[in-house]
């Protein structure tokens, strides 16, 4: 018994194979936004890691995973020069996390601007926007609906997009960004092989005439 124990694990695992997608969370905004800090929250970092922090000079990228989806965190400098390339960037991005300073109100429309950029592009088209209202506890912050209504948000037809309030220097709103991030990668992750073999219609065959349409349509 052992051995065929032994030889069913050993197929189920062949079935199931590594997962070895890595998606990538393209992180924008202007300068002074608080994006270093953030991609340091989601990277779970705390105490001294977090006082350590400085300002991004071109890229910071870090490798981590939200659960079992490995993530590549692309952290890139909100200073003007190097907005000018953050186009090489977007092709590879799955998500877009836009961060804006709440406390500066003075600087929206510049944020506004660079944030309508990005979206125009043609490679950021499909791209789920997730913008994060940072600094909701200091003083003076605006609120994320306020600032949605200032960047025009509202108005964004035919894209999947939400927008959090968050502190990323107190923490605040973190999990609920790991939480969203996590859920639209869920998504787009390629099921594994084993995942396929235990859908109905593998295992039974078509069972009723909507099963015909997905099998034509390509829909697993």
């Amino acid at each position: 018994m052992s051995y065929i124990y032994k030889g069913v694990t050993s197929f189920l695992g062949k079935l199931k194979g590594t997962p070895s997608e890595e998606f990538n969370v393209l992180i924008l905004g202007l300068n002074n936004a608080g994006k270093s800090t953030l991609a340091a929250r989601l990277s779970l970092e705390t105490g001294d890691a977090l006082k350590r922090i400085s300002p991004t000079v071109d890229l910071t990228e870090r490798h981590l995973k939200f659960k079992r989806i490995k993530v590549c965190l692309r952290d890139l400098s909100g200073q003007w020069r190097m907005r000018q390339s953050w186009h090489t960037f977007y092709q590879e991005a799955n998500i877009l996390i836009f961060v804006v300073d709440s406390t500066d109100a003075s600087r929206l429309s510049e944020a506004r601007c660079e944030l309508c950029d990005v979206l125009l592009d043609e490679r950021m088209a499909q791209v789920p926007l997730l913008l994060l209202a940072n600094k909701q506890d200091a003083v003076g912050a605006l609120p994320s609906s306020m600032i949605s209504e200032l960047l025009g948000l509202n108005r964004l037809e035919g894209r999947v997009w939400e927008i959090h309030g968050c502190s990323s220097l107190a923490g605040d709103g973190i999990e609920s960004t790991i939480g969203w991030i996590y859920g639209k990668l869920k998504k787009l992750r390629t099921p594994s092989r084993f995942s396929k073999l235990l859908t109905p219609s593998f295992l039974f065959g078509p069972t009723c005439s909507l099963d015909f349409r997905r099998r034509e349509m390509n829909i697993s």
